[in-house]
């Protein structure tokens, strides 16, 4: 059960935040328009790539890599990291100065609070495997983004400063609650963090936010720790607070797979030698993803620079559905594709735009309360 619960978490923060700094409107649209918000924005519905777990709304002419992976135990060194599906994505704008991009969840090894660590301590030293893990003393998420993360996410990056950590204990407790939910009696204990940072690449000065959250398996998980939704958005310095409503509009765009998800936590099953569960654990887990999902999202758009940019619901013009969106525009309009166009031109039309290779557009207005 425990490894269900760790993509359990994953999924329910999964693309709630930020986008990048510029993007595509019509195919002709500059990255200088999009910033200033005053012409037509195009947004797709794109796919996760690698197993269509997920869809969200990517600015056009942005480029997406990588996505949901797999660890083989075979290769690498051990079973502990291969039970769960990561995730590992980044998007980026056209001249790849801006970006999101999310860390694969990675459990270690602390052999320092390994019960048997006086015997076992010299046969695996620190950055060793212990059954697929790195031996790794625990760390805070702002030392885990400054030692790890980082130089994973850039490795050619210069001038590295940390500018600010803020922690995050609304957050944490609702990790320690879910966990709760997902395995009573097993307690799990978290921290988190939002780390600012500003560094240098390829002569660019840029400014980023990393999100961090360590969890700690606890007494009874014997030295286990591990990254739990790790994600950074960075842009040019100066220009990070005016693409808020890009952030946003990507953030909240994100809609699960249903069918993945439940065939992920069948495999985890399998995987870590779950006896199978029965059909009400399964709708049981659904609900407390919709529900944990819910308040991580208003927790980290309280807490985060998400503020920012105000939030609107509005309606699908063709299912009917409420979908949240951005007010930084005055105008949204949406196909059955779910591609996604925000205008402040009342006389705009994306079905007689010359530019558009994509049509069928209907207004989709704030949803009547």
């Amino acid at each position: 059960m425990r490894s269900i619960t760790d993509m359990q978490i994953m999924l329910n923060l999964l693309l709630l935040i930020l986008g990048g700094c510029s993007g595509g409107s019509s195919s002709e649209t500059s990255g200088n328009e999009i910033q200033s918000g005053k012409q037509a924005i195009l947004f797709h519905r794109q796919n996760e790539p690698n197993e269509n777990a997920f869809s969200f709304l990517l600015p056009q002419n942005w480029t997406v890599s990588g996505g949901i992976t797999r660890v083989d135990p075979n290769s690498g060194g051990g079973a502990a990291n291969a039970i769960e599906a990561k995730l590992y994505l980044k998007l980026s704008s056209p001249d790849n100065k801006a970006s999101i991009a999310w860390l694969p969840d990675t459990r270690f090894f602390d052999m320092r609070r390994y019960p048997g660590a006086n015997m076992a301590a010299s046969m695996f030293p620190d950055g060793s495997n212990y059954n697929g893990m790195t031996v790794l003393q625990m760390l805070s998420p702002g030392d885990f983004v400054k030692r790890v993360a980082f130089p994973f996410a850039h490795p050619h990056a210069q001038s590295l400063q940390i500018t600010g950590v803020q922690q995050l204990p609304e957050l944490a407790e609702e990790y320690r609650r879910m966990s709760s939910a997902m395995v009573p009696g097993y307690q799990f204990n978290y921290v988190a963090a939002i780390v600012t940072l500003e560094y240098a690449e390829n002569s660019i000065q840029y400014l980023e936010k990393m999100v961090c959250v360590i969890e700690d398996y606890g007494r009874l998980g014997t030295g286990l720790w591990g990254n739990k939704e790790t994600w950074y958005v960075r842009a040019e310095k100066g220009k990070f607070e005016s693409m808020a409503p890009i952030f946003s509009t990507i953030g909240q765009s994100v809609k699960i797979n249903p069918e993945w998800i439940r065939h992920e936590i069948r495999s985890q099953q399998i995987n870590s030698q779950i006896a199978i569960q029965t059909q009400r654990d399964v709708e049981r887990i659904d609900k407390e993803i919709t529900e944990h999902r819910a308040r991580t999202n208003s927790e980290i758009n309280n807490d985060m620079y998400l503020n920012l940019t105000g939030q609107e619901d509005y309606t699908n013009p063709f299912t009917g559905e409420t979908e949240r969106g951005t007010n930084e525009w005055n105008y949204r309009w949406e196909n059955r594709q779910g591609d996604v166009i925000y205008s402040d031109n009342q006389n705009y039309s994306p079905n007689d735009d010359v530019n558009l290779t994509v049509k069928g557009f209907k207004r989709s207005e704030i949803r009547k309360r």
